[in-house]
């Protein structure tokens, strides 16, 4: 039964809409057959035009967990409308949910516990299955299938800047620390969820994910993922190289050479991305003997290319970020740097 609307919520869950028709009543449903059920549902509905909103205040009726907002004209878009949501949520703990997508029963009651017993983390994801298997892409499943396996929070600390380490409507985070130590969510030239992410983890909040399969990601052309250029390759490099080379100068400071492992694609790409935010590049690292000895040019610079044994005798050690996307070398970036005694998150990042 529906909780006194008197007494705060265990729970409160921001779901922004907008021309949601096709797949709300499925996500709502989903949370209402919740094993929590000490929840509000803050709907905020974000300028829809076809039946959403229609079936928002259906809802409300029979539902008094079910409260319906809107952004205004003039602030659309889903950071206004997730920061709309964090301002009248009445829980100690916010939980995303997007208006397509399905909550397996026990998903804020398994996220609650893990919130619960350990007081020193921030926020809590869970394991993620996309769906229909058929919109669900090779590059997709080695995503999902990634971030499945970051569970510890040093793991998620430790991998946030090859790709976002949560699918952010998955994730349930601490009101309060949400709102005052982060100020919520923000508009950046990147994604508004990585930026969250890679804000709280540079403030030293803790990230954990409940190892079980309770959230259901709907895939879809018509998902601002897809679709907004916040979310192209480029943005998330932008994100990428503004959050990384602050890192850097925090753990290595400004005087340690910094050297990209790996001369292709993605690892010049990231060089000139850092040089945007002040981090010169040193040179590159590559373990093909035709690159190695060579000279990258690009916008009046060049950078030399040596190989991984000639890093490693440079004295005294400079700092190396890993940009190799070849399906295995991140694993071997790592056990090389490794063994010669090299420490990650101090020494070395990786970024790929």
């Amino acid at each position: 039964m529906p909780q006194d609307v008197r007494t705060a919520p265990r729970v409160s869950v921001l779901m922004p809409v907008r021309d949601a028709e096709p797949w709300l009543v499925e996500a709502v449903e989903s949370l209402r057959g919740q094993s929590e059920a000490s929840f509000e549902l803050i709907a905020i509905d974000d300028g829809s035009r076809d039946r959403s909103r229609v079936i928002l205040e259906a809802y409300t009726c029979d539902d008094p967990r079910i409260r319906v907002l809107e952004t205004g004209p003039h602030a659309r878009g889903i950071t206004s409308a997730l920061n709309t949501g964090l301002a009248a949520a009445r829980a100690p703990v916010v939980a995303r949910m997007d208006a397509d997508d399905r909550a397996r029963p026990d998903r804020l009651r398994a996220q609650c516990a893990a919130l619960d017993g350990d007081p020193s983390l921030f926020a809590v994801a869970c394991r993620v299955s996309g769906f229909p298997d058929t919109a669900v892409g090779a590059g997709m499943r080695r995503y999902l299938a990634w971030q499945n396996t970051l569970v510890e929070p040093d793991e998620l600390a430790r991998d946030r800047f090859i790709e976002s380490p949560l699918v952010h409507p998955s994730v349930m985070m601490r009101t309060g620390l949400l709102r005052d130590a982060l100020g919520g969510w923000r508009d950046a030239a990147w994604p508004e969820d990585w930026d969250l992410f890679l804000r709280a983890l540079e403030h030293g909040l803790r990230i954990a994910r409940v190892p079980r399969t309770l959230f259901e990601w709907r895939l879809h052309p018509r998902q601002t993922t897809r679709t907004h250029a916040r979310y192209s390759e480029e943005s998330f490099m932008l994100a990428r190289a503004h959050f990384l080379a602050r890192e850097i100068v925090r753990a290595c400071g400004r005087e340690r050479p910094v050297w990209v492992l790996g001369a292709g694609p993605v690892g010049k790409r990231l060089g000139k991305a850092l040089a945007r935010e002040r981090t010169e590049v040193a040179g590159f690292v590559d373990v093909d003997p035709r690159k190695i000895g060579g000279r990258i040019r690009d916008d009046g610079r060049e950078w030399p290319v040596i190989a991984m044994d000639a890093l490693l005798a440079i004295s005294p050690r400079p700092a190396a970020v890993g940009a190799v996307a070849r399906p295995g070398a991140r694993r071997r970036v790592r056990l090389v740097l490794a063994a010669a005694g090299w420490c990650e998150g101090s020494d070395y990042f990786v970024a790929a």
